[in-house]
Order: C-alpha cells, then sequence, then structure tokens
C-alpha cells in the first residue's frame, strides 16, 4: 500500500493550490528585490531553497497518484 495515494483528492487539491500561491508569493519578492537591483536577503534565498526541495515531495505524490489508462492496444 502507498501512503502517497492514500491523501484525498480534495486534500491534494489544496496542498497543490497552496504550493502554487507560496511560490507566486515568494517569486513576486525575488523580482521585486531584482526589479530594483537590492541584495537578496538570507530568508528570500533559503525560502527559494526549501520551496524547491518540498517540490521533490509533491511532484512524488501528484506522479503517485496518476491513474493509468488502458487505452486497449
Amino acid at each position: 500500500m502507498n501512503p502517497l495515494t492514500m491523501i484525498p483528492d480534495a486534500v491534494r487539491k489544496g496542498i497543490y493550490v497552496g504550493y502554487f500561491v507560496v511560490g507566486v508569493l515568494i517569486g513576486a519578492v525575488q523580482v521585486g528585490y531584482t526589479a530594483v537591483n537590492a541584495l537578496q536577503p538570507d530568508w528570500l534565498t533559503i525560502s527559494l531553497q526549501v520551496y524547491a526541495y518540498v517540490g521533490i515531495a509533491l511532484g512524488l505524490t501528484a506522479a503517485s497518484n496518476v491513474q493509468s489508462t488502458d487505452s486497449g492496444d
């Protein structure tokens, strides 16, 4: 039994949407610092790295829940 497939669809959807929103916000802050040619603060650098790392788990969860379709070939 794969625990990643036991997460209800509605919960996974909420997690994916939340991950998307956080990514947009972190990205927007980074773009803002870049736009004014300011140094990026440490908390932003750390946030971006943690965000990318967490994406690995979300990608695996998404891939584990893809329904395979048999085309009958």
